[in-house]
């Protein structure tokens, strides 16, 4: 059976077209801002990850850029001062970076770069947006388990997600937490991720 009989274009097809949409609202607002799309992305990045130590070579994984790339990013954003590096507290020759105030700044004016997409969900009932998640994350969960992806944090590959058909407000547990969790509160980055030991 070949792609097409089994939908593989026609979804493919629509993430491309979907992924066009993210890169142009994104790349337009980091223009606006005097930024390169890359740049964004480590800001982005390093917000959503406040708290946790990030280094130059783990954002670089994380976008899946060469060290190299990372570094010339980095130093273009310090430049700025959007970003600021330190002393890594766990390596005394490594760095971490964080945002400063003014990185912080920046991120909240560009907050509304996603607003079309969150308006055009408003209008798409929940039952279809929690499928349309779930396939996502289990997409990215066998991309995880060929290769493609080399840093899981999401729940579909983490050792305290149970998953049971049996319950009877929605199939996911989560051990750590001890609470059920419907579709749309899989998280997709946990700070509190552990591994799925095969």
């Amino acid at each position: 059976m070949d792609a097409y009989q089994t939908g593989g274009d026609q979804f493919i097809a629509a993430l491309e077209r979907l992924s066009n949409v993210l890169r142009s609202l994104q790349w337009n607002a980091a223009y606006a801002e005097g930024l390169y799309p890359l740049q964004l992305q480590v800001l982005m990045l390093c917000s959503s990850r406040r708290g946790q130590a990030l280094t130059p070579s783990s954002i670089a994984a994380e976008l899946n850029v060469t060290a190299p790339t990372m570094s010339d990013t980095l130093a273009a954003l310090e430049r700025k001062g959007l970003i600021e590096r330190k002393p890594n507290p766990d390596d005394r020759r490594g760095v971490i970076v964080q945002l400063t105030a003014d990185g912080e700044r920046l991120l909240q004016r560009m907050q509304a770069w996603n607003e079309p997409l969150n308006v055009a969900l408003e209008r798409i009932p929940i039952s279809h947006r929690e499928l349309a998640y779930q396939t996502l994350l289990e997409l990215l969960r066998e991309l995880y388990y060929s290769g493609v992806i080399t840093v899981p944090r999401m729940c579909l590959t983490c050792r305290w997600l149970r998953y049971s058909e049996r319950q009877v407000t929605t199939p996911y547990y989560c051990e750590l937490l001890t609470m059920e969790l419907v579709p749309l509160e899989l998280r997709l980055d946990c700070p509190d991720h552990e591994q799925v030991v095969h």
